[in-house]
């Protein structure tokens, strides 16, 4: 693997992962690929591997700061077509199935698995989602996994989950990339940004000038994602989620979604959380944010705190 300076995170390396026998669609180069990024030349022999959301990349140098203090090496993954790994013309995050990413998961890990001896799997939303349904396919190769909000139940209404299959089954057997109409209102990015009063500079790579829609193929695959959660994962590692204490999906800003989740729904994900493995701790952040590492200063210490409390407990 040819490691080379990070472009999104100073101080940072990255390398490409080429993945020959992934699928390509229409707009794909000749051979897809993801990228892995590291903090430093690897030092200890412990690590965790950090799995972003949708529409996501990694950018959180402050996260890995805080993860190499617990004594492991710190990598994150861009996955295929988002990030560091999207390319001009490519479907932006499209995947028909999640289990596909395990071609840059697998090949990841071995290469992390090179320098280290236990890896830690974490994941935020739906890199949560992905994240839990490789582990569950793939016991024992982590010893354990942190999920940071994932997304592993549909927010909504009853209806509205109960319509949300159908519809996009529907749509998917005759144009698996047709672009659902749904309503969006990203208040998530007003509470984050430093322009709309937040503390972060988001690269532009995170959300690709807007190229992120929802294809009907991508939320059929995470739909049946969650269909396997809800029948138990039977994850043998020990899990840690972490959420926010409240919600707040309405469409209409208010300063209070600064200290909540305007994504999902915090409370279907608490619930469905216990069928994710047998071993299971469940920390509610009062004040946290839908990725609760962008959290204010005092909440975000409060997430890395219990995060770390965890590793101590159950990763020895």
């Amino acid at each position: 693997m040819r490691w080379g300076a990070d472009p999104l995170v100073a101080g940072f390396q990255s390398a490409r992962i080429a993945l020959p026998e992934a699928e390509r669609v229409a707009g794909d180069p000749d051979e897809l690929h993801a990228t892995l990024i590291r903090g430093h030349d690897p030092r200890r022999r412990r690590a965790l591997l950090y799995i972003h959301g949708w529409s996501d990349c990694f950018y959180q140098a402050h996260l890995a700061d805080e993860v190499e203090s617990w004594g492991m090496d710190f990598h994150a993954l861009d996955l295929r077509r988002y990030g560091r790994s999207l390319e001009t013309g490519q479907l932006a995050g499209w995947i028909d199935n999640l289990d596909d990413y395990a071609l840059e998961i697998d090949a990841s890990l071995a290469a992390i698995g090179a320098d280290h001896d236990q890896i830690t799997l974490m994941g935020h939303s739906t890199g949560g989602l992905i994240a839990a349904l490789w582990a569950a396919e793939h016991p024992g190769e982590a010893d354990g996994l942190i999920l940071n909000s994932p997304w592993i139940d549909l927010q909504g209404s009853f209806m509205a989950r109960l319509a949300a299959g159908p519809v996009s089954r529907a749509v998917t057997q005759t144009s698996p990339t047709a672009v659902l109409p749904l309503p969006s209102h990203d208040n998530f990015a007003r509470s984050v940004r430093r322009e709309f009063g937040g503390e972060w500079d988001i690269p532009p790579e995170k959300s690709a000038d807007g190229r992120f829609v929802v294809r009907a193929g991508w939320l059929a695959a995470v739909l049946a994602g969650h269909a396997r959660v809800e029948q138990g994962l039977a994850i043998r590692s020990p899990i840690l989620t972490l959420l926010s204490a409240r919600s707040d999906l309405t469409a209409t800003w208010n300063e209070g979604m600064r200290r909540a989740d305007t994504v999902l729904d915090v409370e279907r994900l608490a619930s469905a959380s216990v069928r994710l493995g047998r071993h299971l701790t469940l920390v509610r952040i009062e004040g946290g944010l839908h990725d609760l590492v962008l959290s204010a200063p005092p909440v975000r210490a409060e997430v890395f705190a219990q995060m770390r409390r965890w590793v101590r407990a159950y990763l020895p």
